[in-house]
């Protein structure tokens, strides 16, 4: 009998000094990409990238460091068992070569604890799950 391999994502977001972060699915722009063909995981996974991103672009001006290029890799893969979920989620970030091993790693240290999205996935939140009817819906017809 064949093993069951895990399903798997990867999301790039690549920052460039001032310009807005790239993202990237699998090596391809997610620019093009209508939202209807990215799944709610790969929304997810974009937004630790972003946030995780973000956060390092705050801790390198807070730093007083030139604005450097970095990528930050996101893969996850989903567990094999019930429920439905992501069993691992990887996060790297890389930098060019502005900044050296230590201050990589210190760099990437202190924007974790900036991170609200990488934080609460590492938390594990409580999520309230509720249903009702609703009178009605606006801008329905």
């Amino acid at each position: 009998m064949a093993q069951r391999r895990a399903k798997r994502w990867s999301i790039n977001a690549v920052s460039t000094a001032d310009k807005p972060l790239a993202f990237f699915r699998e090596g391809l722009p997610l620019a093009p990409i209508a939202a209807a063909d990215i799944s709610p995981v790969e929304y997810l996974m974009i937004a630790a990238a972003a946030c995780f991103a973000l956060s390092v672009r705050s801790v390198v001006t807070a730093r007083g460091l030139p604005k450097m290029f970095f990528e930050v890799i996101v893969t996850g893969e989903k567990a094999l068992d019930l429920p439905s979920r992501l069993d691992q989620i990887s996060l790297v970030a890389l930098f060019n070569g502005a900044v050296d091993e230590i201050q990589a790693e210190a760099i990437a240290a202190e924007a974790k604890q900036l991170c609200t999205v990488t934080n609460t996935l590492i938390g594990a939140p409580n999520l309230d799950v509720r249903a009702r009817r609703a009178a009605a819906f606006p801008n329905t017809r």
